[in-house]
């Protein structure tokens, strides 16, 4: 365990509060669970805790009550709930509560977030060499059920690897890149399908094609299962072979790392994928009639109102694709600087939203 705080060493135990804020995803949404603050709820009840858990994303809560009586409050996220934080921990420390924080915010802002929490962890809390030793997530603590109650599926979430073993520009990695076996991935999904009766499998992977093979393998086993399916794509690693695969084992959907359709932004992104690769991945995507969605992102920090428009206008009709601004993303300094002005960016939020909104969707996370 990697921690940061005013002491040494710290032992959880006893009464511990997990606070989880409502994502910016609505329930439906493939990633709607926070699959690693479930982790670690699943390990905290591993080693003995008595864990509770406040799931801003179903129910609202009165938190100084919610906490009364504990020993530890968890938090985690991204800078959005930052705020948000800072004022529980501070009812936390009226009530002598010790606070815990990790994730991204606790990664990247470790030296800022130790001002007002007690112990800030970097990277995975749950860290184990073996990834198949980790502990399922815990769906049952934060109500599976209800979600399930909300939505038309009975999706769950599934992660047969942690991290990437890619370094894009705009995005942050809190943990190391690993595979899980597929012997321990289909024990979960086969859980689920018992326990849950799940009907849809969301892989949540940050990419989840990285090796043929192993595609193909899991394409099998999801035939196999009758269940329904979707992840997500890089566009160099995609070929015939995998589009058939995934059209016949029930493929429902898949969000692809487009990003852009000229080579030199691609290249600024450090995407390492060639333009080819992209037409080639979203043709067979059109081709087998598999849904996808994918972002174009724009405004980088040299990136000039002519940039973005050459960009905009490159885009073909024929894809299913959105352009959007890059956002700040914690780790990484890609939409703090922009070459544009203020008043650009407004118009051009606009005018992307709009656009959005026309086709039915909402503005992915990225």
């Amino acid at each position: 365990m990697n921690e940061s705080g005013k002491e040494s060493n710290i032992d959880i135990s006893g009464n511990v509060v997990l606070v989880c804020y409502k994502y910016n995803v609505p329930l439906n949404d493939p990633c709607c669970y926070p699959l690693g603050f479930m982790h670690v709820s699943s390990w905290l009840k591993q080693i003995g805790c008595n864990v509770k858990i406040l799931n801003y994303n179903l129910w609202e809560y009165d938190f100084r009550e919610e906490i009364k009586n504990q020993n530890f409050v968890l938090f985690t996220g991204f800078e959005e709930f930052k705020s948000k934080i800072i004022r529980d921990a501070n009812i936390c420390k009226e009530l002598g509560i010790k606070t815990l924080l990790g994730g991204a915010l606790s990664t990247f802002c470790s030296e800022e977030m130790s001002k007002y929490v007690d112990y800030v962890f970097k990277g995975e809390i749950d860290l184990n060499t073996d990834i198949d030793k980790i502990s399922f997530p815990d769906y049952e603590g934060f109500e599976i059920r209800e979600y399930h109650k909300r939505n038309n599926l009975r999706h769950v979430g599934i992660l047969t690897s942690r991290g990437c073993p890619y370094a894009c520009t705009f995005c942050s990695q809190t943990c190391k890149f690993r595979m899980r076996s597929l012997d321990n991935v289909f024990q979960e999904i086969d859980l689920y399908v018992e326990k849950y009766n799940a009907e849809l499998v969301v892989f949540n992977d940050n990419t989840f094609n990285l090796n043929k093979n192993r595609f193909l393998k899991i394409c099998k086993e999801m035939k196999d299962r009758s269940l329904a399916w979707g992840a997500s794509i890089r566009c160099d690693i995609f070929d015939e072979d995998m589009a058939i695969a995934a059209k016949n084992s029930g493929c429902q959907s898949f969000i692809v790392g487009v990003e852009s359709f000229i080579q030199k932004r691609l290249d600024m992104m450090n995407k390492q994928i060639k333009i080819e690769d992209v037409y080639r991945t979203l043709d067979l995507l059109n081709m087998y009639n598999i849904e996808y969605k994918g972002n174009i992102l724009l405004g980088f920090e040299n990136e000039s109102y002519k940039d973005i428009a050459e960009e905009v206008s490159s885009i073909p009709e024929r894809y299913s694709v959105t352009p959007v601004l890059v956002q700040p993303f914690i780790g990484t300094s890609n939409g703090v600087k922009r070459l544009i002005n203020t008043e650009e960016v407004n118009f051009l939020n606009k005018v992307f939203e709009e656009y959005i909104n026309s086709k039915g969707l909402y503005l992915y996370p990225f």
